[in-house]
């Protein structure tokens, strides 16, 4: 069984920044959307009429980006980025997509993200090269520097996604949820359907954690704690009410962590990700009874 993921995402930075209302800030889903579309930095910066330069310092956060240039980045990328639609005054009348946490739909990434993704679950992080993944993706290797400045890059790039990822669907999760044991059921099942549906990215999240280099090693350690604080929290309101009885909520966050991430650990994808994620949430629920 694997550990749960040793380090995490961003309070600052390329990440996921939560905003006191638990929200996430839209700027910093910019990165992590732009993935999913498959569309480079560059060629962004090209849609929107900004330099590469001011794009990057965007997604980082080191430039404030205005409403309106918010606006001209979501009309790029589509619907990829639910969160970024929620920007602007709050009584401007929108049409946003509803958001199911229990789906995880097709993803399109940029060719080298996704060669490089293939290849640290192939041959783990120290086992690829910018060669291998730029044989991988079906470039030259100055190509893949052109989009990205090292390997490195490219392991902090695959955890900005699978970061955004998880944070997009776990607070819906919970929040759906109308008692402790109901919220801890969703967050065990969001955190399973990831595990399956996006193996790739669960695996390298659980194998891959111990390479990331400082600053982003700190980001990747805080999500971890965040978390392991959703379930832990759930875990203590639900002993507080009598449903729940283990003397040991942070332990039973900890192996639920781990007991749903595991799966991304399977020789073969699961064939039905929805019966898994039930089973795994009911697995978790006598954990915390224990």
């Amino acid at each position: 069984m694997p550990q749960p993921p040793a380090r995490s995402q961003t309070r600052t930075g390329s990440g996921v920044e939560p905003r006191p209302d638990g929200a996430v800030a839209p700027q910093t889903m910019i990165r992590p959307a732009r993935e999913l579309a498959g569309i480079s930095l560059r060629e962004l910066a090209r849609r929107i009429g900004v330099s590469v330069g001011t794009m990057s310092a965007i997604e980082t956060g080191k430039t404030p980006a205005s409403a309106e240039r918010l606006e001209s980045i979501v009309a790029e990328l589509g619907t990829t980025v639910e969160l970024l639609s929620s920007t602007g005054p709050a009584d401007e009348p929108r049409e946003v997509a509803e958001f199911d946490w229990r789906v995880y739909p097709d993803t399109h990434l940029d060719p080298v993200l996704d060669a490089a993704i293939a290849c640290f679950v192939r041959t783990g992080y120290h086992g690829a090269t910018m060669r291998t993944i730029a044989a991988e993706a079906g470039i030259s290797v100055p190509g893949v520097y052109h989009h990205y400045a090292s390997k490195q890059s490219l392991l902090v790039a695959g955890f900005d996604l699978a970061i955004a990822e998880l944070s997009a669907h776990l607070h819906p999760a919970r929040d759906e949820g109308t008692d402790p044991v109901t919220r801890l059921n969703n967050l065990c099942q969001a955190l399973v359907l990831f595990a399956t549906v996006r193996r790739s990215l669960a695996r390298i999240m659980v194998n891959e954690a111990r390479n990331i280099d400082a600053p982003d090693a700190a980001r990747i350690d805080a999500f971890t704690d965040d978390l392991l604080t959703l379930l832990r929290d759930e875990i203590r309101a639900g002993v507080r009410t009598g449903a729940l009885t283990t003397d040991d909520p942070a332990a039973a966050a900890r192996a639920i962590l781990s007991l749903s991430l595991s799966v991304c650990q399977w020789d073969s994808p699961a064939d039905d990700p929805a019966a898994v994620a039930a089973q795994y949430a009911r697995f978790a629920i006598n954990i915390a009874r224990n």
